[in-house]
């Protein structure tokens, strides 16, 4: 049975997810470039290898939150199971993705502080593979935020109610 509590705390957990998500599209857009061109090559190296491991770890951490409070209500929740199911691969997947993003600094490190020539080559490669994991994380973001928005408003019809006897 559809109860509003749940309306109210479903909007609060997307409100949760969505400002997240805020802050994850920003600190991978607007921050590095904004540490590439404030500080010197040498000193915005330094300070994106140690900004980078903690946008991951807060992605990750915003994943496993999603995907822990929509495992924990879904048996609870007035959403067919399958619909579950689906946010709860979607969480899942998007919390996967960045976690694999982030393993790979190590690796992007190395490549970038290895000598010139075939390491710069391998460099290019992680990274343009580590930035398509990150902007795959933030379209299945977007994409768990639409698919919760979806269903908040379709209460009387999505959601069952209970019929007057």
């Amino acid at each position: 049975m559809y109860h509003l509590t749940e309306a109210y705390l479903m909007a609060l957990f997307i409100s949760l997810l969505a400002a997240g998500w805020g802050v994850l599209a920003a600190g991978s857009s607007a921050v590095p470039v904004l540490f590439a061109r404030t500080l010197d090559e040498g000193q915005a190296r330094l300070v994106l290898r140690r900004y980078w491991p903690g946008y991951f770890k807060f992605a990750i951490v915003l994943g496993l939150f999603a995907l822990g409070v929509i495992a924990a209500a879904g048996p609870f929740s007035a959403l067919p199971g399958t619909y579950t199911l689906l946010l709860t691969a979607l969480a899942g997947l998007m919390t996967t993705v960045f976690y694999v993003a982030w393993t790979m600094i190590p690796r992007i490190n190395d490549a970038r502080d290895a000598a010139a020539g075939e390491s710069d080559k391998i460099f290019d490669r992680l990274h343009r593979a580590n930035v398509a994991l990150t902007g795959t994380g933030l379209v299945l973001g977007i994409v768990l935020l639409a698919a919760l928005i979806y269903v908040l408003p379709g209460q009387f019809t999505f959601w069952p109610t209970v019929e007057a006897h």
